[in-house]
């Protein structure tokens, strides 16, 4: 027992002793925080868009982008406008008695019409529709009824041709009678060569009218010249499934255009040497006509350095004419043609082109159907979803020379367990551990951002190098290099540090073998952590 009440004593005098010594002092001690503030790995995503990598069997990486210059399909050649047919049907100056059946349209030749499209220098033999309708208004003025038949013998479906009958309700008082119909036309193939097979763009109707047959016999009707049936039928929204004729030489400009090139969208700064790169410019044709495409410029552009690199090439101002696709009347239904060009280093300045870091592609082409004229005599062909397609294929292997390759990622940061103590905070440190896993010399620096992702500070205010991995005999890495960087944040910098929501780390690369090239590999990737060691006074109350 007495053994165990000097014990307390002691730990109770010492205590005491503690506390008073602190006093000398005020009633405050200085203490540390260790606290962490991110992780992070900057891999080839980084760089360039994981979706544009292909993996070679090797694990080094080549960059794939595919690029649609035009796609020249069956709209660009014609299109069918909505069209409104008009009939009307009068009888000669006097009075007349029609009996129930009796027809008040001409016999034929008379009833039939024609009616012929402008469609902007093509000719057309046939069409074959994928979807569209036909909207009829039928108005009466006679005060019988009227049985009408209404034919398009050159459209059919199934092979019927199109023939719809129906009754239009009589004249009422001064009213007219009126009937109205939308037909779908989906799947009709109508034949446009007109009545003697030797037209283009000509639609046939045939129209029949006669006095209600189910009337009774002796029921008759007076129709005077004031009288007449007229008839609207109007074509609206065709679209082909396929169409034969000739599509006429209307030449199609494309550009001068510019579209996002999102390779190199990662990279804020900097420049790269790259061992190869290779442009496959290809045309596929899968239209039945011949034709001529001129390619007058193709161009990178990076808005970051304001650089313009045109392409110097054989495919550039030198006309490239394309064969017509075949026709196997089966599925598929046609046999494109193509045509292949292949850039290099040995050709052209595809390096240049790409070098430039370009975050915009800019090309400008014009395209000419039937160079040649109405050579295959009305028997040229397209089917809806096929057409003429030029592009370009890039493939670069990732074996480069990086000179101040800059690349950024932004993390979202909290520090909410060191700003209760804000007033109270005398220093920090910063310590970035850094694993880097590239053959490839890094430089970091860390900055501070606003709200609006603005640059308010830096916390590191020169670059620090982070040491590239070891190679072996083929310059590729082996394993992670280590680098611890110590940061020291003066009081200035505290209060903005830990009121930041979002840090910054800018990683510049450099190849630390230049001038040899550096293949880039999928496992490539530098780890960063980021941990504070905050200093502040804890103080008695």
């Amino acid at each position: 027992m007495l053994r165990k009440l000097s014990l307390s004593l002691l730990l109770f005098l010492s205590a005491v002793l503690f506390f008073s010594t602190c006093r000398k002092a005020g009633t405050s001690w200085d203490t540390e925080l260790t606290t962490p503030i991110f992780t992070t790995s900057f891999g080839i995503d980084n760089l360039i868009a994981d979706s544009l990598l292909v993996k070679n069997p090797d694990s080094s990486l080549v960059l794939v982008y595919n690029k649609t210059l035009c796609d020249f399909s069956l709209d660009s050649l014609f299109n069918l406008p909505d069209t409104t047919l008009v009939n009307d049907y009068r009888l000669p100056l006097g009075s007349f008695v029609f009996h129930s059946g009796d027809a008040i349209t001409p016999a034929a030749p008379g009833n039939t019409n024609t009616t012929t499209y402008s469609l902007h220098g093509a000719g057309l033999k046939t069409v074959l529709l994928r979807s569209g309708k036909m909207q009829v208004l039928v108005t009466n003025k006679v005060r019988k009824k009227i049985q009408l038949n209404y034919q398009i013998p050159s459209a059919s479906l199934n092979g019927q041709a199109f023939n719809k009958t129906v009754m239009v309700p009589a004249r009422s008082g001064s009213s007219p009678g009126n009937f109205s119909a939308e037909y779908d036309l989906s799947g009709y193939t109508i034949d446009l060569s007109g009545p003697n097979q030797n037209s283009i763009n000509t639609v046939v109707t045939v129209i029949n009218a006669n006095i209600d047959p189910t009337s009774p016999a002796a029921d008759t009707v007076l129709v005077t010249s004031a009288d007449d049936l007229g008839i609207k039928s109007t074509f609206q929204k065709l679209v082909p499934e396929y169409a034969r004729g000739y599509f006429g030489q209307t030449v199609q400009n494309v550009g001068p255009t510019e579209s996002a090139f999102p390779v190199f969208s990662k990279i804020i700064a900097g420049s790269l040497q790259l061992q190869s790169i290779q442009i496959k410019f290809h045309i596929d044709n899968s239209i039945g006509l011949d034709s001529r495409i001129t390619i007058a410029d193709i161009y990178s552009k990076n808005s970051r350095t304001g650089k313009t690199v045109q392409l110097a090439a054989p495919i550039i101002n030198n006309p490239i004419n394309i064969n017509r696709a075949v026709q196997t009347f089966s599925v598929p239904p046609v046999i494109p043609s193509h045509y292949t060009s292949t850039l290099d280093n040995s050709n052209s300045n595809t390096k240049a082109l790409i070098e430039n870091l370009p975050d915009k592609l800019g090309f400008q082409l014009s395209i000419t159907p039937d160079p040649l004229g109405n050579v295959s005599g009305y028997n040229d062909f397209v089917y809806y979803g096929n057409g003429l397609q030029a592009g370009m294929d890039l493939q670069m292997p990732l074996s480069m020379v990086a000179s101040n390759l800059t690349m950024a990622d932004t993390l979202n940061v909290n520090f909410d367990n060191v700003t209760s103590n804000i007033n109270r905070l005398h220093s920090c440190v910063l310590s970035l551990y850094a694993l880097n896993g590239f053959p490839l010399d890094a430089s970091v620096q860390l900055f501070m951002l606003d709200q609006h992702g603005a640059i308010k500070d830096s916390l590191i205010g020169s670059l620090n190098l982070i040491s590239a991995a070891a190679t072996d005999v083929n310059n590729k890495a082996i394993g992670q290099q280590p680098t611890i960087l110590r940061i020291p944040v003066d009081a200035a910098k505290i209060t903005n540090l830990v009121n930041s929501k979002k840090l910054m780390i800018l990683a510049r690369f450099n190849t630390a073998s230049k001038p040899n090239f550096i293949k880039i590999y999928q496992e490539y990737k530098i780890d960063f952590k980021l941990t504070g060691d905050f200093n502040y006074t804890i103080k008695l109350h």
